[in-house]
């Protein structure tokens, strides 16, 4: 990370209040936008006036094993990139048509990677793999408009997807069947403007998210694909999250706050209490995470100037490598 924190303070980005060194160096761009896709209580926290468009980066795991990677770009622009073997070295960018803002991935119960998305507007799309690991389908628009989405597959194997809007509403549907049709959008309590989510090893989602002003929350099914617990609150405060699940069941979470700073903490047992918050060096504004097949989990990050880094536990459940960079420029 040494080069890493000069180029940081050579584009004068420090943040000496946190001790935050971000990341920074020279790379090729992606290229510019196409056309867009044809053409929202128990409080979880403070509505916003203002929309705060989601995370602009994704993982997946297609059904070989290999992580997909998926991000936009400051034009809105779609790419994405696979790991050409497992747990190996990764594809050159490839680009979708359409454009998006924030987007979110997960996995079918049949191996078919789903990728969803927000454009500028708040137009929410979504595309899948039309086979395991094979072509894409083109993009199919839901009904509604949100600000931030977020994904996770219930035990039975259906998706469900999350999303919060530019006044802070949370919402969620789900599949009503395997790979099938979707259920109408259903309103949580309360106020986020970023989600993530995952699945408990007993099958339970559970959501993640964070408000307005950087107080974090999260929530649970009581029981695989039931009714939803009230909203808990982490301490902290977080502008960014991503939640993986390790390889013994134990859910972790990542996420960078108003300096960019990197944290993560973890379940200490399966569905159980949590660890305190430990920082990463390095300094990121957007995070996605995802478990290799081998269950070592890889995070993901864009620094405030689009430079899109990963690492990974080199062991189950870690230690962590250090940063390594990707080409390109992603929205950061």
């Amino acid at each position: 990370m040494r080069n890493m924190r000069k180029r940081y303070r050579r584009i004068g980005r420090l943040v000496a209040s946190l001790a935050v060194v971000a990341m920074a160096a020279a790379a090729p761009g992606v290229a510019a936008a196409d056309p867009a896709p044809a053409d929202t209580g128990a409080r979880a926290g403070v509505k916003t006036s203002a929309a705060a468009f989601g995370s602009s980066i994704a993982a997946a795991r297609n059904a070989d094993g290999r992580l997909e990677f998926f991000g936009t770009n400051s034009g809105d622009a779609v790419f994405r990139r696979a790991q050409n073997a497992i747990g190996g070295p990764w594809s050159p960018w490839a680009q979708f048509d359409g454009a998006l803002r924030a987007v979110a991935a997960e996995t079918n119960a049949d191996g078919r990677v789903e990728l969803f998305g927000v454009n500028g507007g708040g137009a929410i799309f979504h595309r899948w793999q039309t086979s395991p690991g094979g072509s894409w389908s083109g993009w199919e628009q839901f009904d509604g408009a949100l600000t931030s989405i977020a994904a996770a597959r219930n035990a039975d194997g259906r998706l469900e997807i999350f999303g919060t809007n530019a006044a802070g509403n949370i919402f969620h549907r789900w599949q009503t069947a395997l790979g099938g049709a979707w259920s109408g959008w259903v309103q949580f309590d309360g106020g986020l403007t970023q989600v993530a989510a995952e699945t408990n090893a007993d099958g339970r989602i559970e959501l993640f998210g964070v408000n307005g002003g950087g107080a974090i929350f999260h929530r649970w099914q009581t029981s695989p694909g039931g009714s939803w617990s009230g909203w808990e609150q982490f301490d902290g405060a977080l502008t960014s999250i991503a939640v993986a699940r390790n390889a013994d069941g134990r859910l972790e979470i990542f996420g960078t706050n108003s300096g960019d700073a990197i944290f993560h903490r973890f379940q200490t047992v399966i569905g159980g209490n949590w660890s305190p918050w430990a920082q990463f060096d390095g300094g990121l504004s957007q995070v996605a995470a995802e478990t290799n097949a081998d269950g070592r989990i890889e995070l993901f990050g864009v620094n405030s100037g689009g430079y899109v880094y990963h690492r990974w536990q080199t062991g189950i459940g870690g230690p962590w490598s250090n940063w390594a960079q990707f080409d390109g420029l992603l929205r950061g």
